[in-house]
């Protein structure tokens, strides 16, 4: 038994007629009765009783028709809920995020996103952006959050924002009274960094490296606030992205000229059809850029590199 060939019994069921039911499906009509014998043969029963020019159901075609009806229904019903599934902002969406972003730009607002979209269920994984890398071609994240560029072809790159980095400096230390500094100016200074890994600490020291500055490591960490509760006591300096200033209490913070800046921005994997909570969400980070572009631009309009943030040029994508 075929589908095809319950819809063309559905057919002359409702039209009562091999010929109209063949203009119905469009179909040549000897085309539609050899489709009807073999149905019937198939199931070891005739379906229709032909009257002149008309057809009428036998027992075992009123028994069938029920059921043929059923199925039709269902299948209905099934692309109406797929169709209203490609328009639906519901769903889970699986989101992972570095470090260095989770606390400073997500964490107070992810509820906003979730007031305006009430069935969409975000399950946030914070992890190191190789590891977040990982799980996204895996198939164990929708996208991540993470630090521009990602050097994999095979991802979508959408930038977001950018924001300088700013040296943490302990109170009355030497620099705390210059309004700008060069990242040569660190040189000699003890470097508290975050534990290899951090995209983050590859910025910072390749940073330093390019300015000439040898500044003497003397802290691995995995948290930023562990970084700058120790620059305000005084056993270091540091160098953290602009976001994380409203959690470094007790620390100088100073702008770092030049190079100093980071990208930031979700990747993903190319796809032809985005669900849409995925991408009510990429759009929701958007706006969330611009808004704090706009924060960046009042504290530290001066140094802030060029935002337009577009995606990457490598691998286009939204």
């Amino acid at each position: 038994m075929e589908l095809h060939q319950l819809r063309y019994f559905l057919a002359v069921a409702r039209t009562g007629s091999f010929t109209r039911a063949a203009e119905r499906e469009g179909l040549a009509q000897p085309t539609l009765s050899q489709q009807i014998r073999r149905l019937e043969k198939a199931l070891g029963l005739p379906l229709f009783e032909r009257l002149g020019r008309g057809v009428r159901l036998t027992p075992a075609g009123q028994r069938l028709l029920g059921y043929a009806e059923a199925v039709f229904g269902e299948l209905t019903e099934a692309r109406q809920a797929l169709e209203a599934l490609r328009h639906q902002v519901a769903g889970r969406l699986r989101v992972g995020v570095i470090p260095t972003i989770l606390p400073y730009l997500l964490a107070s607002r992810l509820e906003e996103f979730l007031r305006r979209h009430p069935a969409v269920e975000v399950h946030v994984l914070e992890e190191v952006t190789d590891r977040l890398l990982e799980k996204l071609t895996g198939g164990d994240l929708d996208l991540a959050i993470v630090r521009l560029p990602v050097r994999r072809p095979h991802l979508v790159c959408s930038e977001i924002l950018r924001e300088p980095l700013v040296a943490a400096l302990p109170p009355g230390h030497r620099l705390a009274a210059r309004a700008e500094l060069e990242p040569r100016d660190l040189e000699g200074e003890r470097l508290l960094t975050l534990r290899d890994g951090h995209c983050l600490r590859a910025q910072v020291l390749a940073l330093c490296r390019h300015s000439g500055s040898r500044a003497q490591e003397v802290l691995e960490t995995d948290q930023l606030a562990s970084i700058t509760a120790l620059v305000a006591s005084g056993l270091g300096v540091s160098v953290l992205p602009a976001m994380a200033a409203g959690s470094a209490g007790g620390c100088v913070l100073r702008p770092l000229s030049g190079r100093a800046w980071r990208r930031v921005g979700y990747v993903r994997l190319p796809r032809r059809f985005v669900p849409p909570a995925q991408a009510a969400f990429a759009q929701w980070l958007k706006e969330l850029g611009r808004e704090f572009s706009r924060r960046l631009e009042q504290r530290w309009g001066g140094i802030r590199p060029p935002n337009s943030p577009a995606a990457s040029p490598a691998v286009a994508g939204s």
